[in-house]
């Protein structure tokens, strides 16, 4: 609890996400290792105990193991960041668009199929949106949430973060109350805008924050968005937190949700109220040319990816 505790009183959280649904652990501890080093100091990983140890693993290699604290992410079946992408091969003409456009590269062909590794896809639907025979399909794969965390919550993680973006307020509430009967530490809650009217949104957040101390709360601006560096990209996420502090929430609040090395620049320039922000696509992108098999044995790989993390976190850092 101390970790998570001093990043909150900073008020400068620099949040990676790997990637709800990321598995591949050889990805994710080169990515803890690479931000970690560079100054981020909240690694968001998948509810799964290779996955949190494949980040302590970067953590550790990086000399940062007590600045950087661990969040689990874990989420209802219908929310954007628990989906895998499933092909249906009678559909798919096998024209290859899809393993051409995945950043994870999790879609490969094999025995004349185009199929998918679970461990590396995150959901992001790329795949689907370039798919013109829509043989793309999205299915969750964590079926029972808060039995995933049960085991977990005796390995020394520092935070858990509930993905609700959902229709359903009482399956929202049902899974909130689970975690919070099992777990006693730092609770943050992720949203969107997609599935509620803005006044909903607020009102659950506020039920939300009943009885529950410094609760993080995570504006997902445009899930899974953030592959450019513009303003307009990230101007969602600033919108909607702009959206909670006019509501007079006066929690933590990250930014996330096509953010980039711009957002905490305009949530400054529109004199928005944030307290960290949270970095997922964009962060991937600008390293992945880097992470290939030798990564930890390459030192020109590792200062081509520290110069750009590093170069990312200064930008984040100035305007929090």
């Amino acid at each position: 609890m101390e970790k998570i505790k001093r990043i909150i009183e900073s008020n400068k959280c620099l949040k990676l996400i790997c990637g709800a649904g990321n598995e591949n652990l050889k990805e994710v501890e080169k990515l803890a290792y690479i931000f970690s080093k560079c100054g981020f100091n909240l690694i968001d990983v998948c509810a799964k105990l290779e996955v949190i140890n494949a980040a302590k693993s970067g953590i550790k290699r990086a000399g940062k193991e007590d600045e950087t604290a661990i969040c689990v992410s874990i989420g209802l079946q219908d929310d954007t960041h628990m989906i895998k992408a499933v092909i249906n091969n009678q559909k798919c003409t096998r024209c290859k668009n899809c393993i051409q456009n995945c950043m994870q590269d999790a879609i490969y062909s094999e025995d004349e199929k185009i199929q998918v590794d679970d461990k590396k896809c995150i959901g992001c639907k790329q795949c689907d949106n370039i798919c013109k025979e829509h043989a793309i399909i999205f299915e969750h794969k964590y079926k029972n949430p808060h039995e995933m965390l049960l085991p977990l919550i005796s390995e020394n993680i520092d935070c858990i973060e509930y993905h609700c973006s959902s229709e359903d307020e009482d399956r929202i509430i049902d899974l909130w109350n689970k975690i919070k009967s099992i777990y006693n530490g730092q609770l943050g809650i992720c949203i969107d805008r997609s599935k509620f009217g803005d006044t909903k949104i607020i009102e659950l957040l506020k039920k939300f924050n009943d009885n529950t101390s410094n609760l993080i709360i995570q504006c997902d601006g445009k899930p899974m968005s953030g592959g450019l560096n513009d303003l307009r990209s990230t101007l969602q996420t600033v919108a909607f937190a702009e959206l909670i502090r006019s509501a007079g929430l006066n929690n933590f609040l990250i930014l996330s949700g096509g953010t980039n090395a711009k957002s905490t620049y305009l949530a400054s320039v529109l004199e928005v109220n944030i307290n960290g922000i949270a970095v997922g696509s964009y962060a991937r992108k600008l390293v992945k040319e880097y992470l290939s098999d030798d990564f930890f044995y390459n030192q020109e790989k590792q200062n081509a990816a520290l110069n750009k993390a590093q170069l990312l976190t200064d930008n984040l850092a100035e305007y929090l």
